[in-house]
């Protein structure tokens, strides 16, 4: 089992806040759903991810869960004539977007070679590094 960071800019993902909000309301301890993952070679069944929300805003890990398959090819979510990969996902614990769970500078000091603030989704963790993040999160 490995654990990934994905990442999510509101301002430029299909996926947007007030979706968020609403699915949280309806499910407050967690859903599913899907996102793409762009260093997938890697990615399986059963793998642990946070969700961080980067760009405008507050920055910080907004949920967390696991992958509920493995990669697979679709349409892309930004409307290009390209295809991604994707992984379905559990959302556990998700915080509002606004108040993560966990901000950008903890992250920072737990993990300070990670450039958080920018970056695709599916960031492979090192097993040094999945260990500190675990061992220093209270998720």
């Amino acid at each position: 089992m490995s654990t990934f960071i994905m990442r999510w800019n509101p301002a430029i993902s299909s996926s947007k806040i007030e979706r968020f909000r609403e699915a949280m309301k309806k499910w407050p301890q967690g859903f599913c759903g899907n996102w793409s993952i762009y260093e997938w070679e890697n990615a399986h069944e059963g793998d642990l991810y946070i969700m961080v929300r980067v760009g405008d805003g507050p920055n910080g890990i907004v949920y967390y869960g696991e992958f509920l398959s493995e990669p697979y090819e679709d349409s892309d979510w930004a409307g290009t004539s390209k295809t991604r990969r994707y992984v379905d996902i559990s959302i556990r614990r998700p915080s509002d977007p606004d108040t993560p769970c966990v901000s950008i500078e903890r992250l920072e000091e737990i993990l300070p070679e990670i450039e958080w603030r920018r970056g695709h989704s599916g960031q492979l963790l090192t097993e040094e590094q999945e260990r500190q993040l675990w061992e220093n999160l209270q998720l």
